[in-house]
């Protein structure tokens, strides 16, 4: 890979795992905005953000299969004319103000379009760390894996520069400009990958889902995000509610017997395939237990300033930045992946349980610590352990699968389908709660405490996937299957 071809690289990698990050942050940062634009209430604005992450979770299940069909720069350059076009349109509805009605309905459909697009780069983009070849191949999987929680750190300071200046108009006008701009930086790619670099997506990646079990998930996905969007609207008391969950479940069950009757691999892979799995159950688990709303929640109920809650954002965002560059780096040196993981499962645990302080359950005034201390360290701790174990499972996954399985293009649904199932299930959980004791305050100790113990429970996949593997397996050579070893250390 020349230098020019790493130039355009390092960019798409990172703006392809970033950039949906980034319309998704946008609308937790401006929700007030949003809401009063559209002469809607808060809970409404969660609705569509409801819309905007169910179009992003279909994307990343169904982009491994178009890159089976598509070639990847095709794809990913009508990704981002897709997405500009939609960005586009919200710089326009933000500009001149058509009537409330047509503006709730333009943003129904333009913020699940861009959040499709832009998904849909994030596993483009990581299948394009291997056109650096076996040089750059680390480097750029740690700018993949560092994308998400810098686009977290950057979209707020954006948000609060841009948008009180110049407005959202100009916010979306930009973010379209950037998208486009990467059309001509995907074109200018070099057709023919150097030696040793990973070939097409498209060529060269097997099919981990069929035809039939693809749409047997899409269904169950389909079927969740209507149930979470119908709560959002209107609770669990919704006499709908339980006629969907009940419709839901059945689609599960579904999905667990075509994955049954899905035929299995050679016994030979059997010791790769059930690391792989522990590596992606533990990645959903801690992305269950951090996906962090109810520890933010409880500070504005209790009348924190908006400083410190941005502030403490703003630092757990740098955290799990500095987090994954670190193991980025490291990982590119020393085959420390499987210590990586459980040392940042255990901190992020740590940092969960510490917020068992804020409601005073967990007493941490043995040496008079402020309370401001405690919320914004205890949220430090869980980005900082989050980055790491994240990071090193990302680095981990594309050791053990090699360079020809499309298991690491799956990292990116894992990750938001885990943050996505956390927060609706967090939220239901809230609702019962308060609905049964007729509070009107959420059970956040309660909440608290389940997502420190899930956090914990991450640990189990690994220990069962990556120790548990037959004393058959570990003799036979596999692709991957000597760095696979190399984790147990």
């Amino acid at each position: 890979m020349n230098g020019l071809g790493l130039l355009l690289l390092v960019p798409l990698v990172l703006l392809g795992n970033g950039l949906r990050s980034v319309i998704a942050s946008t609308v937790f940062v401006s929700e007030g905005s949003f809401a009063s634009f559209l002469s809607i209430t808060v809970e409404a604005t969660a609705a569509i953000m409801e819309l905007l992450m169910g179009a992003v979770l279909v994307s990343l299940l169904v982009a491994p299969w178009l890159m089976r069909r598509i070639p990847a720069r095709r794809l990913a350059v009508w990704m981002c004319l897709l997405a500009g076009a939609a960005a586009l349109g919200l710089a326009a509805l933000f500009k001149f103000a058509p009537p409330v009605d047509t503006r709730v309905a333009l943003v129904v459909l333009l913020f699940p379009m861009a959040g499709f697009g832009l998904a849909t780069l994030a596993p483009i983009s990581q299948a394009w760390t291997g056109l650096g070849g076996p040089r750059w191949d680390k480097f750029l999987t740690g700018v993949w894996s560092v994308a998400m929680p810098l686009a977290f750190l950057v979209t707020p300071q954006l948000v609060r520069v841009v948008a009180p200046r110049h407005g959202l108009d100009s916010f979306f006008a930009g973010f379209a400009v950037i998208v486009l701009l990467l059309i001509g930086a995907i074109l200018l790619l070099r057709r023919g990958a150097p030696e040793g670099a990973a070939p097409e997506a498209s060529d060269a990646t097997p099919v981990l889902l069929s035809g039939r079990l693809m749409l047997a998930a899409l269904l169950a996905l389909l079927l969740f995000e209507g149930l979470t969007f119908l709560t959002s609207l209107k609770t669990i008391t919704s006499p709908l509610v339980v006629p969907l969950a009940a419709v839901f479940a059945v689609s599960l069950v579904y999905l667990v017997r075509v994955w049954k009757a899905e035929p299995r691999r050679a016994t030979g892979d059997a010791g790769t395939s059930r690391r792989i799995l522990g590596l992606f159950l533990a990645l959903f688990l801690l992305n269950v237990a951090t996906t962090g709303f109810f520890d933010t929640a409880y500070l504005i109920r209790h009348a924190c300033s908006t400083t410190l809650i941005d502030d403490r954002a703003t630092l757990a965002a740098l955290a799990q930045v500095i987090a994954a560059t670190g193991t980025a780096a490291a990982l590119a040196r020393w085959s420390l992946h499987l210590p990586l993981i459980v040392a940042g499962i255990a901190i992020a645990a740590l940092g969960l349980l510490s917020y068992l302080a804020y409601p005073g359950v967990l007493v941490l005034n043995v040496f008079q610590i402020p309370d401001n201390t405690i919320f914004i360290g205890s949220r430090l701790f869980t980005g900082f352990g989050s980055g790491i174990a994240t990071t090193a499972t990302i680095f981990a996954v594309g050791r053990i699968a090699g360079p020809k399985s499309a298991a690491h293009l799956f990292l990116a649904f894992v990750i938001i389908i885990g943050t996505e199932i956390g927060l609706e299930g967090f939220e239901m959980l809230s609702q019962i709660v308060t609905l049964s004791d007729a509070s009107t305050l959420p059970p956040y100790a309660l909440i608290f405490v389940l997502q420190a113990g899930i956090a914990v429970a991450a640990l189990l996949p690994l220990i069962l996937g990556c120790f548990g593997a037959s004393a058959a397996v570990a003799g036979v050579s596999l692709p991957g299957h000597q760095d696979a070893e190399g984790l147990k250390g």
